[in-house]
């Protein structure tokens, strides 16, 4: 190597002591000086929610109950003399209607007619002998007076004591006279009201006793139902619901519906459910176009008092916690408010101390904080369709 290169390459490396740390005291002042990039804020858009225009207003409330039909009356229909049926009514069968007075079976009335006869005669003896005593009076009294004896006459000698006798025997024998008529009447046995027939004890041909069971009946000019509702329920009638009208629904009969009224009150609470009864009747219950029958399981819809200033919400508005929520402004709030009575998905809460219009918001979620900003979305008004839910029509 020349003494010239050897020189080249010392000024290289000495160049290169001195351009490396250079380079790295730059580069590294170049960094920590730079600018600050410039941060921009993303404004966090408040959340929307769908909120449903509701209006407190009064409404009814509407009480569901259920029980099963049946007759007003249930009738054990015996016999009150015996002998041998001999006649038996076609219509006289079990699931019949008998009208009242409609004779059902008749028993052979030999015996009675007999026995009436009998009586009569002896009723005649008894009003001869009477006759025959009231004349003999009356002759001891007008022989006393023509044997011009001043004193009074005893009372047996004026016949008294065997007038009176006499008499009696004659009232025994209209009575007998009576019984026998009646006992003769019985023969023909005759249904005590309008009844349906549900089961026939008797035949042409049997031989009934006195007290023997000829059928079992069931009044049918009325049916009642009869209803157990809890205190709650009852605190949503009127003070006194009798006469107030009750619709009776069907399941198995869709469709099918009667009209019926609060008959009577149950004035004791049942021991073991703890609820008090009120009984519906219906008028006529078998001759409606769709006749009531005995023993169907009914549906009662009852009509509650009048309560203003309610809320009518969807069942969705209302959190488990029992919270509505509503938006004041662009403000979330909230307000704990127990469910009064229901009908169907539509629940019935107290105002209160809320305004008289509030934006109800529709579905809650478990997110939501009191006083947290959205964005209301109007969504369709509910408040026309639930009132026409609740029979109440809205200001």
């Amino acid at each position: 190597m020349t003494l010239k290169q050897h020189r080249k390459t010392i000024l290289y490396t000495v160049l290169a002591f001195i351009t490396v740390p250079t380079a790295l005291v730059y580069t590294n002042y170049a960094v920590s000086n730079q600018p600050e990039p410039v941060r921009q804020e993303q404004a966090v858009p408040a959340p929307r929610v769908t909120v449903l225009p509701v209006t407190a207003t009064t409404y009814r409330s509407q009480i569901q109950a259920f029980g099963e039909v049946q007759a007003t009356d249930q009738i054990s229909l015996k016999t009150e003399v015996s002998g041998r049926v001999i006649w038996r009514n076609p219509a006289f069968v079990a699931g019949g209607l008998i009208p009242k007075d409609a004779e059902l079976i008749r028993i052979d009335p030999t015996g009675y007619k007999a026995r009436l006869a009998s009586a009569r005669q002896t009723l005649a003896e008894a009003r001869l002998a009477l006759q025959q005593e009231q004349r003999q009076k009356e002759q001891a009294l007008q022989d006393w007076k023509r044997a011009g004896i001043s004193e009074k006459p005893s009372p047996l000698l004026l016949r008294e004591p065997q007038l009176t006798a006499a008499s009696a025997r004659h009232s025994a024998a209209q009575a007998a006279v009576s019984e026998a008529r009646r006992n003769l009447a019985q023969t023909r046995i005759k249904a005590p009201a309008d009844s349906l027939i549900t089961e026939r004890l008797t035949a042409t041909g049997s031989y009934l006793n006195q007290g023997d069971t000829v059928a079992n009946l069931q009044t049918s000019n009325q049916a009642e139902v009869r209803v157990a509702l809890s205190a709650s329920q009852w605190q949503q009638l009127p003070a006194d619901p009798r006469g107030e009208a009750v619709e009776l629904f069907s399941r198995d009969l869709p469709g099918a519906r009667w009209q019926g009224k609060i008959e009577r009150l149950s004035n004791n609470i049942n021991a073991t459910t703890r609820l008090r009864s009120l009984t519906i009747s219906v008028e006529q219950p078998l001759s409606q176009q769709q006749p009531l029958l005995f023993g169907s399981f009914v549906q009662a819809q009852l009509e509650g008092q009048a309560t203003p200033d309610l809320f009518a919400l969807p069942a969705t508005a209302l959190t488990a916690d029992g919270y509505l929520w509503y938006v004041t402004g662009n403000t979330l709030e909230r307000a704990a408010r127990p469910v009064l009575f229901s009908h169907g998905d539509t629940l019935y809460v107290s105002r209160g101390n809320l305004p008289e219009q509030i934006s109800l918001v529709r579905k809650p979620v478990s997110g939501y904080l009191a006083g947290m900003k959205v964005q209301a979305v109007g969504g369709e008004s509910i408040t026309r369709t639930l009132a026409s839910v609740s029979g109440e029509s809205q200001p």
